[in-house]
């Protein structure tokens, strides 16, 4: 009987533990940079959409979030090494998969590509693959500028990266440098994000065409840690992003 009780006891103590243990506290260490407009720092406050996701995210899993300004490429060494515990707006790639986890996906975003206009052209959406194959020529290759470290989705990688289209990648740290090139013709067109060419782009002093990229209509963002977060805080916020969703926010 005295066993029994201890027994019972012991169920006891792990099922009133059991939901405490689920929203443990925790804290972790986030990479940001500037992304207007999805995440700037003005007057000392954050802003922008993708702050607002994490914060929400975060709030509801119960996670502490402690901000380090971090420019991207470095932020994804620190991360590997576990000096950062999270990024966000993250494309999933296999190579990444190697040294992070992902969360599921909390958004999609839309790639574009930016180019000098032409007389006549409205259109606006452009096959890459068609687009690349009346730009180049044997001699002069297409120059096509992107964000350093960016991973831009499977099937634009995929193109950008294939050998027989012959293109010359042109990768910087900033997207005035991409507009900068772009407008005194030294790459043929760069690739960014929907929200952040709306707000680059206004006000620029060169005209520009803007075409969704008809190979990759979307692609799904995540959330990545470091291996060294525990896969249950992976899990509440995989939680979270799915509660939001089905509340159709």
């Amino acid at each position: 009987m005295f066993v029994r009780f201890l027994l019972a006891g012991f169920v006891f103590l792990c099922t009133c533990a059991a939901p405490g243990l689920a929203n443990a506290a925790c804290e972790l260490r986030v990479g940001w940079d500037e992304w207007p407009p999805y995440f700037t720092h003005e007057r000392g406050n954050f802003h922008g959409l993708e702050y607002d996701l994490l914060k929400s995210t975060a709030d509801t899993t119960g996670c502490k979030l402690d901000f380090l300004q971090v420019p991207w490429v470095r932020a994804l060494k620190m991360l590997g090494a576990g000096e950062l515990e999270l990024l966000y707006g993250a494309g999933y790639s296999a190579e990444r998969a190697e040294f992070v986890r992902f969360s599921i996906p909390y958004r999609q975003e839309q790639f574009l590509l930016v180019t000098r206009p032409k007389a006549g052209d409205d259109a606006d959406s452009v096959s890459l693959n068609d687009w690349i194959r009346s730009e180049r020529s044997e001699s002069d290759p297409v120059t096509i500028g992107v964000f350093r470290g960016n991973f831009y989705g499977e099937q634009i990688e995929g193109i950008v990266r294939n050998k027989e289209n012959n293109v010359t990648l042109v990768e910087l740290n900033d997207n005035d440098q991409l507009i900068g090139m772009l407008g005194a013709g030294r790459i043929d067109g760069f690739i960014i994000e929907d929200g952040v060419a709306q707000t680059e782009l206004r006000g620029s002093p060169f005209p520009f065409h803007r075409y969704a990229i008809k190979e990759q209509p979307a692609d799904p963002l995540h959330y990545m840690f470091s291996f060294g977060v525990a896969e249950d805080v992976v899990q509440r916020f995989n939680n979270a992003i799915r509660e939001r969703q089905s509340q159709g926010r």
